[in-house]
């Protein structure tokens, strides 16, 4: 069968979650994935090779498609964007649309979309990681000592139009949570992100913690390598995206932060997610746990992270 998936890293790990039993109930068992794209942006590729690390997915490729979501104004009153649905349509070439953001946006658990079909929370057992990259990231840990990772996000994001738009997490708070964590819980930090990711680290927080000697991983590295390190990690505090969310999948304890309801993600469009989305995503293993932190902007400081992962004792394998 062939699925239509999310582009993004994130949103692509939760479709992912339900392919296998689709096509095993409706297809021959076997897993085709398209990721849509518009073909403007060189960002919309980054999640073909993390899909097709993943051993059961015979063929990975980019659908050509103006937009997944309905035509219109792109949000409806609540805020949340108006998705095309998710099931079996007539895109051609396509046998199975899964848009999952629809019920995580409003609050809903992934297990409680398409509930006829398996969840598969294992679901990054299923990746090939490659025997260098785990390697590369044992290495790492020989050489600095145990570590976190901190995913920033980029300039945009932080600033004009994403999740931290304002900012309401500013690059002090940033450096004061990594202050903290190498003087009182003895980590090193390593910072990952993409190329576009570089200026925001660059302009705004390395100047903030030089002397603290994070460890860099910004678009020099491809993203198998980079969940190798994430795997490795104590934890992980991200800004909200792919990594954060995959780390969660990989079983790493994470700190990930979402907007408040009411303050708009976008200057232009009123655009806003239900807080109850920064869990509903989470495998059910982590929450028991006590391994995610569904941190939201502007109400949770840099004291409260910091004390709620060490209460939780998430620097210690």
């Amino acid at each position: 069968m062939r699925f239509l998936l999310p582009q993004g890293i994130g949103d692509s790990i939760w479709g992912m979650t339900k392919v296998q039993s689709i096509a095993k109930k409706l297809g021959d068992g076997k897993v085709h994935v398209a990721l849509n794209t518009s073909g403007v942006d060189h960002k919309e590729g980054r999640a073909v090779e993390f899909i097709g690390r993943f051993g059961f997915v015979s063929s990975v490729s980019q659908y050509q498609i103006s937009s997944i979501l309905k035509p219109g104004h792109p949000t409806d009153e609540e805020g949340h964007y108006r998705y095309i649905d998710s099931g079996p349509d007539n895109l051609p070439g396509i046998d199975y649309t899964l848009i999952p953001n629809t019920p995580l946006e409003r609050g809903l658990r992934l297990e409680t979309w398409l509930p006829e079909f398996e969840t598969n929370w294992k679901i990054m057992e299923d990746y090939q990681f490659k025997k260098w990259e785990l390697d590369q990231a044992e290495e790492l840990e020989k050489e600095i000592g145990p570590y976190c990772v901190f995913f920033l996000g980029a300039l945009l994001s932080n600033t004009g139009d994403g999740h931290n738009r304002g900012p309401l997490w500013k690059p002090e708070d940033w450096a004061e949570l990594g202050r903290r964590i190498t003087q009182e819980l003895r980590l090193k930090v390593v910072v990952v992100g993409a190329p576009y990711d570089l200026s925001y680290w660059i302009g705004q927080v390395y100047p903030l913690v030089r002397e603290q000697h994070w460890v860099p991983f910004i678009g020099n590295v491809e993203i198998s390598e980079t969940l190798a390190y994430v795997k490795r990690a104590r934890f992980v505090v991200s800004f909200q995206s792919g990594i954060g969310i995959v780390a969660e999948y990989l079983g790493v304890p994470t700190a990930i932060f979402w907007r408040p309801k009411g303050d708009s993600i976008s200057p232009s469009i009123y655009l806003s997610f239900e807080e109850e989305m920064r869990n509903a995503w989470v495998p059910p293993a982590m929450l028991r746990e006590d391994k995610h932190l569904g941190l939201i902007y502007g109400r949770h400081d840099v004291s409260y992270v910091f004390q709620a992962m060490r209460n939780r004792n998430w620097s210690q394998r």
